[in-house]
């Protein structure tokens, strides 16, 4: 089975793209989300021509304040604010309902400290950004519930006039998406400095360089199908995958193959063979979104899978701990959820043509 490419990449690559005037997005995953922060740079002066792979050109500055709709793309919202504001130009960014919903106030606050003129009711859109070239230089950010708000000012920081030298205070959740960032900006020619724990940016304002960027297969994506072998048994090929992808969600091939998962890796595909044997114990602080697919294993497995730093799942597009913990108990799983933390007690049944009332 062949994977898409990574739709964290593919978004990092278009905003990298745009801030050095021009590239290539080779091998882009073609989705809601990434056509949606595609279109948004097309409305605000970025020339787009997306055919198998997208082209960014150099920006013609809008003469009139342009409304850009994110639709329900959240990394799509926190990752081009920074780049309209410090970039030349008026918006006015919105979303559907949900993305209206959710927080924006971090990345807010830091580019009030760094000089941008952004206006918001309640730290959420619709947002009014007038931007325009930031000095930058010394900010802190509290990101809170996403490490996709440092992403943002790290990639717009070659725009500043003095670079950004960053801090990173407080709670820093999905921090290994962080080091995608850093390796995109580092393939467009960013001169930077990363703490070894992402807690300290030194961007220098040297311009990005239009550059051919290939996006690799998406070990998010790979998750669900990883999943389903551990639950259902037989083997299955899958790939294009790098095994020293620094992906976070790489980290599920770890977790089920302690379950009982069987692995064979050969060149950029790896051969997996099912079911898991044993219950699952995993962290998923830095990896959130492996959650749908594990707790799902969890619940095939034999009792006693714990799952942790679950705290942030509220702050998705939906509310995925409720979400899987409710479906999972109406096909009879006995879980419980404590705080950051889900429990297995019993599995699910496996004949559901009779399914529970509720």
């Amino acid at each position: 089975m062949d994977l898409p490419p990574s739709k964290s990449l593919t978004n990092r690559g278009l905003i990298a793209a745009a801030v050095a005037g021009g590239g290539t997005i080779a091998s882009p995953l073609d989705c809601d989300d990434t056509r949606v922060l595609a279109a948004a740079l097309a409305s605000a002066g970025w020339p787009v021509d997306w055919r198998e792979d997208i082209q960014i050109g150099q920006r013609k500055t809008p003469q009139k304040r342009v409304s850009l709709d994110l639709a329900e793309s959240g990394t799509g919202v926190r990752l081009i604010l920074s780049l309209l504001a410090a970039s030349n130009g008026l918006s006015t960014v919105d979303g559907n309902p949900r993305l209206r919903e959710r927080p924006m106030k971090p990345l807010l606050e830091t580019l009030d400290q760094l000089g941008a003129d952004i206006r918001s009711m309640e730290g959420t859109l619709p947002i009014e950004v007038d931007g325009k070239i930031l000095d930058g230089g010394t900010a802190i950010v509290r990101p809170q519930v996403s490490s996709q708000f440092v992403s943002s000012l790290v990639l717009a920081a070659p725009l500043m006039r003095r670079g950004l030298d960053l801090e990173v205070e407080g709670p820093l959740p999905s921090a290994p998406y962080l080091d995608l960032t850093e390796d995109v900006m580092r393939l467009f020619g960013g001169k930077l400095e990363v703490s070894a724990d992402r807690r300290s940016w030194r961007v220098a304002p040297t311009p990005l360089k239009p550059t051919r960027y290939e996006v690799e297969g998406d070990w998010s994506a790979a998750a669900f199908v990883l999943a389903a072998a551990a639950i259902a048994g037989g083997s299955i090929d899958i790939g294009p995958l790098s095994l020293s992808s620094r992906q976070g969600d790489r980290a599920v091939i770890e977790i089920l193959e302690k379950a009982g998962l069987e692995v064979q890796s050969v060149d950029d595909r790896l051969r997996v063979r099912g079911p898991v044997r044993s219950p699952l114990s995993a962290d998923l602080g830095d990896t959130p979104d492996l959650f749908p697919a594990l707790v799902a294993v969890s619940a095939a497995a034999p009792a006693g899978s714990e799952l942790t730093g679950l705290e942030h799942l509220k702050h998705k597009e939906s509310d995925r701990l409720s979400v899987m913990v409710s479906n999972l108990q109406r096909l009879g799983t006995r879980l419980t959820v404590d705080r950051d933390r889900v429990s297995v007690a019993g599995p699910m049944r496996r004949d559901h043509r009779s399914p529970p009332t509720v």
